[in-house]
């Protein structure tokens, strides 16, 4: 299995070089990222990954098997690997996800958020808790409530005097989220929102052809993400990953320090390790999942994205409840500002040396957040189609009850 892995990442990389005509190991200098302090995109690379190609049109960049491995240095074969109509999505993603144009009235997906650390994850946990859903987080195997060790799946209120429900399992780290494939989470019906911090391993565990996920996400700056995770955990005493020692460090000497956050998004859609190095190929796949698969929210965008996310999820936000919760965290003030969750803190100046220490450290991270930034704009079109789906749903199921055929015992009765 790993000789096969390497094998694949071979023809994988080998592939890359051909198509991008470009060496993606060397491109990646100050220079090309940094312009000033403030532009990311002036590589060749991000020329190369077609950055422009509109969502409707479908990718031509094959992902190789390792059959395919030893043919991709002939010119004949390369031209065949560019034009070829499979997915750039690696199995799991074409298979067990539904595709960002299908709406809820054509597919009955499980919904899962992929929660990004500093990026309104609680915010989501949050407004979802206030419309009574049932969510699966970390609070679903506390001891306390006794179902931690169950095999079968519980869902309950975890909290007295509240409606919203938990499942007894824990899917947003690695472990729990194998529990719940065992335990048959997805299967159950039982979660109206699945929260994870793993969604490429969650992807590829959880769902199946048969039981298929739709994922949505809330996307922050990387940088601004970063500086302020630096100082919420100086403070956070109740958060497990509370860390004082940092109140005694620049952000520049933080930056320094090995980190699990090094290009974070990137590493977690492509499913490595934090042992495990994330390069431009791994960019490449993390923006084709984001444009073929993910709902794309943006933190600085609150309204619209929870208003996409509730469409997709299908929330009738009419409903009084809904309607209430909605106003509670996106009334008119502040509704983009992220005030009723926000972790204040100095500001870093763009261009500034502690912006660019970090952003030096996460440049792929910047660029995925800049394509995620181009496919806000351009999913809106896509979601709001969703209701038409639903609409043209409806007025079928209108016509077919209207064409059914009488029972003859009716056309008997009036006969006689």
């Amino acid at each position: 299995t790993n000789r096969r892995s390497r094998s694949r990442q071979s023809a994988l990389k080998t592939a890359a070089a051909s198509v991008l005509g470009v060496a993606v190991y060397s491109i990646f200098s100050e220079e090309s990222y940094l312009h000033n302090g403030r532009r990311f995109l002036t590589s060749e690379l991000e020329h190369e990954m077609e950055v422009n190609r509109p969502l409707s049109m479908p990718a031509q960049i094959a992902v190789a098997d390792d059959s395919e491995a030893k043919d991709f240095n002939a010119g004949e074969n390369n031209m065949s690997y560019l034009t070829s109509s499979h997915s750039t999505l690696l199995p799991w993603a074409q298979n067990n996800l539904v595709d960002i144009h299908d709406g809820p009235a054509q597919t009955d997906a499980t919904n899962m958020f992929w929660h990004i650390p500093k990026a309104g994850g609680t915010t989501a946990k949050q407004l979802y808790q206030c419309m009574g859903k049932t969510l699966t987080i970390r609070i679903g195997i506390d001891p306390r409530h006794g179902h931690d060790q169950t095999d079968e799946i519980v869902v309950f209120p975890p909290i007295a005097g509240k409606d919203w429900k938990t499942v007894n399992v824990d899917t947003t780290i690695r472990p729990g989220i194998v529990r719940a494939k065992n335990m048959g989470l997805v299967q159950s019906r039982t979660a109206d929102l699945i929260f994870t911090m793993e969604p490429a391993f969650a992807g590829e565990q959880l769902f199946d052809p048969q039981n298929k996920g739709r994922i949505m996400a809330l996307f922050r700056n990387p940088v601004d993400r970063l500086v302020s995770k630096f100082y919420y955990l100086q403070t956070a005493t109740w958060e497990r990953t509370y860390k004082p020692e940092w109140k005694d460090m620049t952000i520049v000497e933080w930056a320094e320090l090995p980190s699990e956050d090094e290009n974070f998004m990137v590493r977690k859609l492509s499913g490595k390790r934090f042992s495990e190095p994330v390069n431009e190929m791994d960019l490449i796949l993390a923006k084709e999942f984001l444009r073929q698969r993910v709902v794309v929210g943006l933190m600085g965008e609150m309204t619209e994205s929870f208003r996409r996310f509730n469409i997709a999820m299908n929330v009738d936000v009419q409903e009084e409840r809904n309607r209430r919760c909605v106003e509670e965290y996106f009334g008119v003030k502040d509704a983009d500002s992220g005030v009723k969750n926000s972790n204040k803190h100095p500001k870093v100046v763009e261009g500034s040396p502690e912006w660019r220490a970090l952003a030096k450290k996460n440049h792929l991270d910047i660029i995925l957040y800049s394509y995620a930034e181009r496919l806000f704009e351009e999913q809106k079109q896509i979601i709001d189609s969703y209701t038409a789906q639903d609409s043209e749903n409806k007025q079928q199921e209108s016509v077919e009850e209207r064409n059914e055929p009488q029972p003859i015992v009716e056309v008997i009765h009036r006969n006689l």
